[in-house]
């Protein structure tokens, strides 16, 4: 957790990453690597290359129109969430922060947890969003995500269970794929159901607090207790969140129409290398190919774990020379990653440099924390959270 004074913890509490740690980023490497190569050995090469070169270029480049669709409902979802907590920021600042941190979920391992780390402190910087609200409101958009994928995982059924209980035999050699999603997308609502509850309850924080207490060694003790109000604080804003009901609901709709968008994105893609699949198949296995790429968390973007997936899918649905329509598939939904992860660390980088701090709101009985100069900027850098 991050916390909200200026100092550091305990030397004990700052450790360095564990030889678990290591093994799990090279278990990534090797699972993209080995997923990687599975996906083009089976491809024709000069295939892929004469499908490439088939498609007009103007007609590659409106296949970032999607994501920066899905980028900018993304934007706006996060403006209401945090915007119910603090006074608001411009959009632009909004979706700034939402291309540098899906930059940095798509190119590094386990990049979501990065990017939410990331997600506080340019939320205070960029935004001026306090440290309590920011953790309250990324906890709560994270359950919104969850709520919406689930909302997405039922359309996906409803569209397409057909062409899942059609591919669950090539792919796994018995049927029972479309109940496979069905039990993930019950998980993914319950889990939403649960963080929500926990949270919008506003005893969350204090729970912790309590147990936080109960740890060994005296300076841990003085160290968590001197954080108290910090723990009250995530708590207040919390309960506050979930009485802006209408904020909420209108996040969790522009968190489902992102995950459209993005299905819409591989249509678009594979009409254009003159693959005939209709939309119900493309959400059919899309959302398959999410959770799986939830599930190997370790690897950035899910690389060849993904790519794999929809080759896979590709040849379980009948699409003809399914393995080089699907490298070439795959490559041009990595260029486009490309081009968003360049996009994204430019802003982010450059966005330090031209944004000017917002002041933080401040909490009652305090007074406002006065806005950084440029000569302070590094300062910010070291606030830590929670």
């Amino acid at each position: 957790m991050t916390l909200l004074a200026h100092d550091k913890p305990p030397p004990q509490a700052r450790a360095r990453p564990s030889a678990g740690a290591v093994a799990v980023k090279w278990l990534g490497a090797a699972v993209a690597a080995a997923a990687l190569w599975s996906t083009l050995r089976g491809a024709d090469l000069p295939g892929v290359a004469a499908l490439l070169a088939s498609a007009p270029a103007p007609m590659m480049a409106l296949a970032l129109i999607p994501n920066l669709v899905a980028r900018l409902l993304q934007a706006e979802a996060s403006r209401r969430v945090f915007g119910a907590l603090a006074p608001p920021a411009p959009f632009g600042r909004y979706l700034s922060l939402t291309l540098s941190t899906e930059a940095l979920t798509m190119s590094v391992p386990a990049g979501a947890a990065l990017s939410e780390s990331v997600t506080f402190y340019l939320l205070q910087r960029w935004c001026g969003v306090p440290g309590p609200q920011g953790i309250a409101g990324i906890a709560a958009r994270r359950s919104l995500i969850l709520l919406a994928n689930a909302a997405y995982v039922a359309i996906a059924l409803a569209l397409g269970f057909g062409h899942l209980e059609r591919a669950s035999g090539p792919l796994l050699g018995a049927p029972g794929l479309p109940w496979l999603v069905v039990v993930s997308g019950l998980g993914l609502l319950a889990a939403a159901l649960a963080l929500a509850g926990a949270l919008l309850s506003g005893t969350v924080a204090s729970r912790l607090f309590a147990q936080l207490r109960r740890l060994p060694g005296r300076r841990v003790r003085a160290y968590v207790e001197a954080r108290a109000a910090g723990f009250s604080a995530l708590d207040r804003h919390a309960a506050a969140l979930g009485r802006r009901r209408g904020a909420l609901a209108s996040a969790a709709l522009l968190l489902l129409a992102m995950w459209l968008a993005e299905g819409l994105e591989t249509l678009y893609l594979l009409r254009l290398l003159g693959v005939d699949v209709s939309l119900a198949e493309v959400l059919s296995f899309e959302v398959v190919l999410a959770l799986l790429r939830a599930a190997a968390f370790m690897v950035p973007a899910g690389l060849g774990v993904q790519d794999a997936g929809y080759v896979a899918f590709l040849g379980a649905l009948g699409v003809p020379a399914a393995a080089t329509v699907g490298a070439a598939f795959v490559l041009l939904k990595r260029a486009k990653e490309l081009v968003w992860i360049a996009l994204g660390l430019l802003v982010f980088f450059g966005g330090r440099a031209v944004f000017r701090p917002l002041p933080e709101v401040a909490e009652p009985g305090r007074m406002p924390s006065a806005r950084p100069s440029p000569a302070r900027c590094h300062d910010v850098e070291k606030r830590e959270v929670f």
